[in-house]
């Protein structure tokens, strides 16, 4: 099955029907909801989203956001457990502490990074679609 990482704004923008969204992002999370494909969701996305909710800067809660990840067949939160942290340290320096877990993660997972990020999508150091 193909794998994916979404980070925070693909997420939000897809759970809200954002039009910011790029219709490929759009479509690879419509398959995750009918597990065609694995979106791996990062647990610093999950706490991104619950900052920009809490914040009231999205139309959208986080117990819904919980809802339709736990509904999406094909979502699965990974932890940011020790083996990405050691995958991190190998990052950009530069790069912002939640881009370098988000990147550590689809690096970890041979994953292919669903993210509108111009610093990830410009970066060799992951596989990036948008």
């Amino acid at each position: 099955m193909e794998t994916y990482v979404a980070d925070a704004h693909t997420l939000i923008w897809f759970l809200a029907e954002d039009e910011r969204l790029s219709e490929n992002a759009k479509r690879l999370l419509e398959q995750a909801e009918e597990a065609r494909v694995q979106v791996l969701l990062p647990t610093v996305v999950l706490a991104e989203i619950t900052y920009i909710a809490q914040k009231k800067k999205v139309e959208i809660t986080i117990d819904e956001v919980l809802e339709r990840i736990e509904q999406g067949d094909g979502f699965v939160v990974v932890p940011f457990d020790f083996a990405i942290f050691r995958t991190m340290l190998q990052l950009p320096d530069e790069w912002d502490i939640h881009d370098r877990i988000i990147g550590a993660t689809s690096q970890y997972y041979n994953a292919i990074l669903i993210t509108k990020d111009k610093v990830l999508q410009d970066s060799e150091r992951v596989e990036t679609v948008w």
